[in-house]
């Protein structure tokens, strides 16, 4: 019987896939590049800032621009953080259903908290969590097993 669930947030408790490309979509028209189709972005939202300035400048880490960009990428999604964004569909069905039925639920996710906590206090979700573990609460981000871990621990569950 399931007790405790550990959510990932970008593309799986939440749809952050268009605030976040608006942002890249901002820097790219402020470098007079046009925009990039949603369909393009979406695939790449969940694997991180890094990933979408790849995506939208073909910049790798430590091109010249690659870290200017990059902080402008955060800035502007930092202010539109909730513009768009919702929980997927179905989604509070399920947190209300663990919340009734005194299953514990937390958030796993590589974003760093300066942009998560934001988010899950515009989605109303940060005092219901039981745990909230971001990209710089512990040293390694997921895949590593040591953000899992660490949920486990704030919750008092067994992570085997």
């Amino acid at each position: 019987m399931i007790k405790n669930i550990l959510f990932d947030l970008d593309g799986t408790l939440a749809n952050t896939a268009l605030d976040l490309a608006n942002a890249l979509n901002a820097v790219r028209l402020s470098c007079e590049l046009p925009e990039l189709p949603i369909d393009i972005i979406r695939p790449t939202v969940s694997l991180g800032a890094n990933a979408m300035i790849k995506l939208g400048f073909g910049f790798e880490e430590g091109h010249p621009e690659f870290e200017e960009t990059r902080r402008k990428f955060l800035h502007l999604y930092s202010k539109n953080i909730a513009q768009e964004t919702h929980l997927y569909e179905g989604m509070e069905e399920v947190l209300k259903k663990f919340e009734r039925t005194k299953k514990t639920w937390g958030i796993v996710t590589n974003k760093s908290s300066w942009l998560t906590i934001p988010l899950l206090k515009a989605l109303s979700l940060d005092k219901r969590a039981a745990c909230i573990v971001c990209g710089d609460t512990v040293e390694h981000n997921k895949p590593h097993p040591a953000p899992i871990i660490h949920a486990c621990k704030l919750i008092k569950s067994d992570p085997a």
